[in-house]
């Protein structure tokens, strides 16, 4: 095992202190780093190894494990194809075998194509994301006890929305050729993102059969998973207005979750009887400036309760305590004013959350396209990727998120460049995985 250049690339990235940081609380946060790295080495480890292996034992000769991290460590170099996974594997995967001292020979382009084809999806990504809401919590944990954590809202806020890989429908047959061409067939996934730091805690692929028409049950299973290890109680779930439906608000409220549902036009009686209400008698609740990105943008938010209003034709939405106006006026530096309105309900009353942290949530759920979709379609090109076969692109979006966690959890603003400098850096890889 080559420890020499593995230790010496593990002591590339130091803590970053306060300077003014009193020597005994420095000295607190180093060991609280290294005693989390020692966690860390073996929790990603022991999470891999809880996938279950498709393959029959006899003359099997790589375990699923090894091709799992160095998939895993070839995606957080940029790699987003089985040939790009094997190219780094035959380059630097001698010391990821190292790492979980195997003995085995590197695996080809062919096993790993096999491997990552075949693996249980839902088992790979509860790896990978139960992995990167393990080290969020521990970082969290160890600011908290330093007295460095950054005052945030108490309650964890959760976007859920859905993302489609547009290159992975099947085209083995003429009648797939043809359903691809009409835009069916194609992989579909749900996704539940950390607003606060950007991870990703869990993504669902819908059923084949459903497509985008799976979205609810999709999330409803994601919602399952979630709560499972303990992130649903008292959460805020986000969603768009295609998530708006009854029985996933009912299903997270027995879970112990809270959510902001938009109401727009899929929903017209609905939205109908919002409009309808008496804004113009309700003062403002808050009004929250901005400036970026070329524009001046204002939002107002008035709300009205719910449980209090009346419009004679019965419950509003089952849950629903307060509904929300947003008003969104921008100004580009051309001049060109701009007007949207926004109509919501939520389950939180008016005692559990400030106006303007409403609406504030109501605008960060957009922070799964920047952060999430957005990053995998433009800097990993996954729209572009042809990978089609049984769980292959499951499989590797997966990876790809965990390649975006790891580096959002090592402090990575700029996901692009921490890619280029992993892909320079031969052994970091590994080091930010935790593995070595």
């Amino acid at each position: 095992m080559a420890s020499s250049p593995a230790r010496a690339v593990g002591h590339q990235a130091p803590v970053a202190l306060p300077v003014d940081l009193p020597a005994h609380l420095a000295a607190a946060v180093v060991a609280d780093v290294a005693a989390g790295d020692a966690v860390r080495t073996s929790s990603l480890v022991t999470a891999l190894a809880a996938v279950p292996d498709p393959r029959h034992r006899r003359g099997r000769r790589h375990e699923l494990i090894g091709v799992l991290a160095i998939g895993a460590c070839a995606c957080l170099t940029g790699a987003s194809s089985y040939v790009a996974i094997s190219e780094w594997a035959a380059a630097q995967g001698q010391a990821v075998l190292d790492c979980l001292d195997s003995d085995a020979e590197l695996p080809s382009e062919s096993t790993l194509r096999r491997c990552l084809q075949d693996a249980d999806a839902a088992a790979v990504d509860a790896a990978v994301t139960g992995w990167a809401g393990g080290q969020l919590a521990a970082q969290r944990a160890r600011a908290a006890g330093t007295g460095l954590a950054p005052v945030i809202a108490d309650r964890r806020v959760i976007a859920i929305d859905g993302k489609t890989l547009r290159g992975s429908a099947p085209r083995s047959t003429s009648e797939q050729v043809a359903a691809a061409r009409s835009g069916g067939g194609r992989t579909h996934l749900v996704a539940g993102y950390d607003h606060a730091s950007g991870v990703t805690l869990g993504q669902i692929a819908c059923s084949a059969e459903a497509g985008t028409g799976g979205e609810v049950a999709a999330a409803k299973e994601l919602a399952a998973a979630l709560d499972e290890r303990g992130l649903l109680a008292e959460a805020v779930i986000t969603v768009d207005a295609g998530f708006t439906a009854r029985e996933l608000a009912a299903d997270l409220r027995e879970r112990g979750a809270h959510w902001i549902l938009p109401i727009k036009g899929n929903q017209k009686t609905l939205h109908s009887r919002l409009k309808a209400l008496p804004w113009n008698q309700v003062p403002e609740a808050a009004r929250v400036r901005s400036v970026g990105h070329g524009r001046t943008e204002t939002r107002t938010i008035r709300l009205i309760d719910l449980q209090g209003s009346r419009d004679g034709r019965g419950e509003f939405f089952p849950g629903a305590a307060q509904a929300l106006k947003i008003v969104r006026r921008r100004r580009t530096r051309r001049g060109r004013w701009s007007v949207q309105t926004v109509y919501a309900i939520t389950s939180l009353d008016a005692r559990a959350a400030d106006p303007a942290l409403l609406a504030s949530w109501v605008r960060g759920h957009w922070s799964i396209e920047a952060g999430l979709h957005w990053i995998r379609d433009v800097v990993f090109g996954e729209d572009h990727s042809q990978i089609r076969t049984s769980h292959g692109p499951t499989n590797l979006a997966c990876l790809r998120t965990l390649a975006i966690n790891a580096l959002r959890l090592a402090g990575h603003l700029n996901i692009a460049a921490g890619l280029r400098q992993h892909a320079r850096t031969p052994l970091l890889p590994l080091a930010t995985l935790g593995l070595m």
